[in-house]
C-alpha cells in the first residue's frame, strides 16, 4: 500500500511538472537572473586545425558522436586530437584564420558567461550536458550556451569588462 502512495506521489509531481531534485538546475536558454560577466578569450591560446564538412559524416568527440553537415559545419580539432563540430556561422564569427589550415579564436570577442551554483543540465546546440557547481555557463555569438569545467575556463578565458545583468 506504501508503495502504491509513493508511486501515485511522484506520479502526481510528475504530471504537474515538478522536478524531484529541486537542486538541479535545467537551462535551456540563457538565463536572465544569474550575475553575468563579459569575458574573452585569453592571449597565447593553442591555434585549432579546421576544415568544413565537405559531406555529411559522424564525428567522434568527447561528447559522443556529433553529425557534421556538409557544407553548414566545421570540424575542430583540438591540441591532442580532440574534435568538435561547430556550426559554419558560429566558427566564421569566432575564429581568425592563421594560415595553413590553422585558426585562433579571436581576442576581440565578447562573450558572457556565468558560474553555476549547483549542478545543471545544459542544453547546448548539441544536445544536453552535465554541469557541477563552480562551472562556468557560456554564451557564445549567436547566443547559445555551453558548460566548460572551471579549470578549463580560468584558462582559456579572462575578464573583458566590468559585470552586466543584462545583454547589452
Amino acid at each position: 500500500m506504501l508503495a502504491l502512495l509513493v508511486i501515485g506521489a511522484v506520479s502526481a509531481l510528475m504530471q504537474r511538472g515538478r522536478r524531484l531534485s529541486p537542486r538541479r538546475w535545467e537551462i535551456k536558454n540563457p538565463p536572465q537572473n544569474v550575475d553575468w560577466r563579459v569575458i574573452r578569450p585569453r592571449e597565447g591560446q593553442d591555434s585549432v586545425r579546421a576544415w568544413p564538412a565537405e559531406e555529411n559524416s559522424s564525428v567522434q568527440t568527447r561528447a559522443g558522436a556529433l553529425q557534421a553537415r556538409a557544407g553548414l559545419d566545421y570540424i575542430v580539432e583540438y591540441e591532442g586530437g580532440a574534435r568538435a563540430v561547430v556550426r559554419g556561422d558560429i566558427f566564421e564569427r569566432s575564429y581568425e584564420p592563421l594560415g595553413d589550415g590553422r585558426f585562433q579564436k579571436r581576442r576581440d570577442l565578447q562573450l558572457r558567461a556565468f558560474t553555476l551554483d549547483r549542478p545543471a543540465l545544459v542544453h547546448t546546440l548539441e544536445g544536453p550536458h552535465e554541469a557541477e557547481p563552480g562551472d562556468w555557463v557560456i554564451e557564445g555569438v549567436v547566443g547559445e550556451i555551453w558548460p566548460v569545467p572551471r579549470a578549463d575556463a580560468v584558462k582559456k578565458y579572462e575578464s573583458a569588462r566590468e559585470r552586466v545583468m543584462a545583454k547589452d
